[in-house]
C-alpha cells in the first residue's frame, strides 16, 4: 500500500487500543481511545480517583512486560522463515564456525573449556580443529560425547544448539517447501492445459452448431421454434468460454501462447459472426428471454475485449482479432436491443 515503515504488532488492534495509542477512524480523523465506563467495584471505591483506578496502568504494563518477549521471539521466527535458503545457509555456518573460533579463545583463557576423553583440549591447533569438530557436532544436534564442554563453553554451547537447531530447521523447511512448490505449479500446470483443450473443444463444437445453423437459414431452416433450444444452448455454452477466454486476457499471468490465443480468438469471432447472420435472419428467436440474456452477456464480454481495452500488450494480428470481437459486439446488441 506505499508504506515502509511497518512493523507487526503481536497482540493486535486490541493491545493497541490497551496501550491508549490513537486509532483513526472514518476519514482521517483522530480519536483517543475512551476510558472503559467504571464497574461497580470502581464506583464503591471512590470511582476514576480511588484506590482501584491505578490497576488498570498495573495490568497494562505486566501484560506489555510479558508480551513483548514473546512478540520478540515471533517477529525473529518470521524473519528466519522469509530468508532465502542460500541466506540460512550461509548464516548456519557462520555461527558454527564462529563458535569453533570462540571454544577456542575461550580454551586459550581458561585451559580447560573443552575436554576429550579424560584429558583437557590443548589450546593448539590440534585443539582448534576439535573445537571446530565439537561446534559442528553441537549445531547438528548429534552429541556424540567424546567432546564435552567445560565451563563459559556450556553456554555458548547451548545458545549454538539452539539457534543451530531453528535455523537448520528453517533450512530443511524451505527444502519441503520447494518440493511442494514444484508439485503445485506442475499441477497448475496439468489443470491449465487441460482447461484450455476443454475451451478449444467446447469452441470447436459451438462454432459447428452455429455455422450449420447457419447455413440452414438458407436452404429451407426448420421453424424458428424446432430452432430454439439448439440455439439457446449454443449460446449458453457460447458464453461461458467466452467468459473463460476473458479471465484469460485480463489474468496476464495465465495468458497462453500468443499462437494459441489467436486461434482461440478466431473461433470466437467466427462463432459470433454465425450468431449474428442468425440473430439476422430469424427475428423471431429474439423473443426468447433465456436467449437474450445469453446474447447481452456475450455481447457485454466480447465489448471488454479489444486491442487496447486487455492489460498486455499484444501482437497487431491479435490486436486486429481483438477489435473484430468488440465489433461484433455491438452488432449482437442492436439484434436484441431493437424495438419488436
Amino acid at each position: 500500500m506505499g508504506y515502509s515503515k511497518v512493523r507487526h504488532l503481536v497482540e493486535g488492534i486490541l493491545g493497541w487500543e490497551e496501550s491508549g495509542a490513537p486509532v483513526e477512524k472514518g476519514t482521517g480523523e483522530v480519536v483517543a481511545q475512551e476510558a472503559p465506563p467504571p464497574s461497580p467495584l470502581d464506583r464503591a471505591s471512590g470511582g476514576a480517583t480511588g484506590p482501584a483506578a491505578p490497576s488498570v496502568p498495573r495490568a497494562r504494563a505486566a501484560h506489555s512486560a510479558t508480551s513483548l518477549p514473546m512478540g520478540l521471539v515471533q517477529r525473529t521466527v518470521e524473519r528466519i522463515a522469509g530468508t532465502s535458503f542460500s541466506r540460512l545457509l550461509g548464516v548456519w555456518l557462520i555461527i558454527v564456525l564462529g563458535c569453533g573460533v570462540l571454544y577456542w579463545l575461550v580454551d586459550l583463557l581458561y585451559a580447560t573449556d573443552l575436554r576429550e576423553g579424560l584429558s583437557a583440549v590443548p589450546a593448539s591447533l590440534d585443539g582448534f580443529f576439535t573445537a571446530m569438530y565439537f561446534s559442528f557436532v553441537t549445531a547438528t544436534s548429534i552429541g556424540f560425547g567424546d567432546v564435552v564442554p567445560l565451563g563459559p563453553a556450556r553456554i555458548i554451547a547451548v545458545l549454538e544448539g539452539a539457534s543451530g537447531l531453528l535455523i537448520f530447521g528453517a533450512v530443511i523447511s524451505k527444502l519441503v517447501s520447494k518440493r511442494q512448490d514444484d508439485l503445485l505449479q506442475e499441477t497448475h500446470r496439468i489443470s491449465y492445459e487441460a482447461r484450455l483443450g476443454r475451451i478449444r473443444t467446447n469452441l470447436h463444437l459451438v462454432l459447428s452448431e452455429l455455422q450449420t445453423m447457419s447455413s440452414d437459414c438458407g436452404e429451407g431452416a426448420p421453424p424458428p421454434r424446432k430452432m430454439l433450444p439448439r440455439l439457446e444452448s449454443a449460446a449458453m455454452v457460447f458464453g461461458g468460454e467466452l467468459r473463460t477466454i476473458h479471465d484469460l486476457l485480463y489474468r496476464p499471468q495465465l495468458v497462453p501462447e500468443e499462437p494459441v490465443l489467436e486461434a482461440l480468438l478466431a473461433n470466437l469471432a467466427a462463432g459470433m459472426r454465425a450468431l449474428d447472420d442468425i440473430l439476422a435472419e430469424f427475428p423471431e428467436v429474439q423473443r426468447s428471454s433465456l436467449l437474450v440474456s445469453s446474447v447481452e452477456s456475450i455481447a457485454g464480454l466480447a465489448n471488454e475485449i479489444c486491442g487496447e481495452c486487455v492489460p498486455r500488450d499484444y501482437a497487431p494480428e491479435l490486436k486486429s482479432w481483438m477489435d473484430q470481437v468488440q465489433g461484433l459486439a455491438g452488432r449482437l446488441l442492436a439484434h436484441v436491443r431493437k424495438p419488436r
